[in-house]
């Protein structure tokens, strides 16, 4: 009697695999409902053996079908692209801000010469509202006021005008900080819809809060460049007595103005992500890691000119930020507070503080943005985060351990490498060997290499390549969405001959296509952090091979590889170029790295004592 297998039926005395299509792409298969192949053999054990092998074409055959429903039920359901706007949020706000000024001095230059032509329209209540009286429709007469009643008294016509100048702009800007403070957004966002057509509702806010904050800052330019604008002063009017529309209402005012120059520091970091958008420089991750701490400073210090900032708000910033636990945002306890609340409570319930490391890594963020708008605003005269940042000790070396060479054979004599139940129970004994999975290869190639999770995750089948007598892996960026950690992380790295013994070019050989991902059964993750499900799959490896402790995890094995290199005598220069790491010096600025063959006769040095070695 035939030996039953999963997914296999057979028919006189030939196993075939035999696979239900998913419900939701049988239309794709002409309405079939099941994949039927023959194996090509009556033996149980080589049909199981060749059933791996199909299962996973017909899988990945599966996984593009959905993916292509899944993209084109997007295409439909999906608006029209939007236009992108021609210029960056930065500079639409500026061209507001420069309109508003703009229209600021026209308009006193119109009233002014009205008031000169007909100075009895003024008087009657007719150009602007008057103090005492009421304005179109309203119905209550504006609130008195002495010093309107002592500039009138020095009869300079420069100084009345410019007396409702300023209760103008006051007004305005009080009632955009008002905007700003209660999200009631719409004149703003209608602003922003003109100046960027097309734009998708969450930048929609973004712009139209910069919008908000360029034209306070214009206003507030223009009322501080009058020539009268010391006037209140020499009214010597007591404070009770001014009327509420000449200052700012105390609920809505942000933090005290400070003096300073340039465009507030919002305004600045739009300028910067634009800059660095244009010319690529960052990573999706890296863009959206340091705009969440540069609005974390703005929050906790405030959004002053980019000129105005000074040691003591950096510092303020990094006492705030070593009070707040790791993962906060994810806690009950702090939903919905702002940072300085959330360190507050933190520190009073004695919560779990971040490492210092962490602390610098946020504070480096800010301190870039500074170094380069002192690069690009002469305003900026100092760093304000030069110094203040907490100085750490540790190296990346002490931070992370190498697996010993206990720990390896541990982890290289587990399931996935010995004989596992199936693909999906992988890391429970069995007799199938993973050589058609990532699960097997990718943390074989990071021992054998030291090259980072992702470099080696992300890798196609065009990436492993010969030339002369040495067969390598290119590590490039070349060929699609795949990204590298540093300049010097571009390399060619040969193919050590226990990776070779393993099958790996056996393995390679069977991928189709060149632009084909080798190990697409490890799932990428999105733009924030790509390397996270790789990373959570297999430090569940090392904890069923009982080798996990606090200080290792999957780029453990790349300090075992530098361990490794150290042991074997291999020159330091090649086991940098092996691993991506840039040579200091004159040495890093000229030539053009080892020749493969060098590199290829110092990697076969590199020994652990595993079973793939003999």
């Amino acid at each position: 009697m035939e030996k039953k297998i999963r997914n296999t039926i057979v028919r006189g005395g030939t196993y075939y695999v035999h696979v239900r299509i998913p419900a939701a792409i049988v239309e794709s298969y002409e309405g079939k409902l099941f994949i039927t192949k023959s194996l090509g053999t009556k033996d149980p054990r080589e049909a199981g053996r060749q059933l791996h092998d199909e299962m996973v074409e017909i899988n990945r055959a599966f996984d593009k079908r959905l993916a292509a429903k899944r993209a084109a039920k997007v295409q439909e359901a999906a608006p029209a692209p939007a236009p992108a706007p021609t210029l960056s949020f930065a500079e639409i706000a500026r061209q507001h801000a420069r309109e508003v000024s703009d229209k600021e001095f026209a308009d006193r230059a119109e009233l002014f010469e009205t008031v000169l032509a007909e100075p009895a329209r003024l008087w009657k209540n007719e150009l602007v509202p008057l103090p005492g009286k009421k304005w179109g429709d309203e119905t209550d007469p504006r609130p008195e006021s002495p010093l309107f009643d002592h500039v009138v008294g020095g009869g300079d016509l420069d100084q009345i005008v410019g007396y409702f100048l300023r209760v103008r702009v006051k007004d305005r800007v009080a009632a955009l900080r008002k905007m700003l403070a209660s999200g009631d957004l719409g004149e703003l966002a209608a602003i922003a819809d003109e100046r960027s057509p097309g734009i998708d509702p969450a930048r929609r806010l973004v712009l139209a809060r910069l919008i908000a904050r360029a034209e306070i800052d214009a206003l507030q330019a223009i009322v501080a460049g009058e020539p009268d604008a010391g006037v209140e002063s020499a009214a010597s009017v007591p404070a009770a007595s001014v009327e509420p529309q000449e200052r700012p209402a105390a609920a809505v005012a942000p933090a005290a103005q400070k003096s300073g120059s340039g465009p507030r520091l919002s305004l600045v970091l739009a300028d910067w992500l634009a800059e660095k958008a244009r010319t690529n420089s960052w990573r999706e991750k890296t863009r959206l890691e340091r705009e969440a701490n540069v609005r974390s400073f703005i929050e906790v210090v405030g959004d002053h000119p980019i000129g105005s900032y000074v040691k003591a708000e950096a510092k303020r910033f990094k006492d705030i930020l070593f009070n707040i636990p790791p993962n906060a945002h994810k806690k009950a306890a702090y939903k919905g507070l702002g940072l300085v609340a959330i360190a507050e409570k933190a520190e009073a319930a004695g919560d779990q503080k971040p490492t210092a490391k962490n602390v610098a890594l946020k504070m480096d963020a800010v301190s870039a943005l500074f170094i380069w708008a002192r690069k690009n605003f002469d305003e900026v005269t100092s760093n304000p985060f030069e110094g203040v940042k907490p100085q750490v000790d540790t190296v990346a070396r002490e931070e992370r351990d190498p697996f010993s060479i206990d720990e390896l054979k541990a982890i290289f004599a587990s399931p996935p490498f010995t004989g596992a139940k199936s693909e999906t129970h992988w890391l429970q004994p069995g007799s199938q060997i993973l050589h058609s999975s990532g699960k097997f290869w990718v943390p074989l190639i990071a021992a054998y290499t030291g090259s980072r999770l992702m470099e080696i995750v992300q890798l196609q089948k065009a990436d492993v390549q010969i030339i002369g007598d040495v067969t390598f892996i290119n590590l490039t960026t070349d060929g699609g969405d795949k990204w590298l950690k540093t300049r010097g992380a571009k390399r060619r790295i040969p193919v050590h001959p226990a990776l070779v013994k393993a099958g790996f070019l056996d393995f390679v050989a069977k991928v189709k296509s060149p632009a084909d991902r080798l190990f697409p059964d490890i799932e990428i993750g999105d733009a924030k952090n790509r390397s996270s499900p790789a990373s959570k799959l297999f430090v569940r490896l090392i904890r069923a091979a009982g080798v996990k402790s606090r200080k290792n995890c999957f780029h453990s094995f790349r300090h075992s590889f530098e361990d490794a290199c150290r042991d074997a005598e291999v020159d330091s220069g090649v086991m940098n170029a092996l691993q991506g790491h840039v040579e200091r010096g004159m040495a890093g600025r000229y030539g053009s790295g080892f020749k493969l063959e060098r590199l290829n006769a110092e990697l076969q040095k590199i020994k652990y004592g595993l079973a793939f070695e003999g």
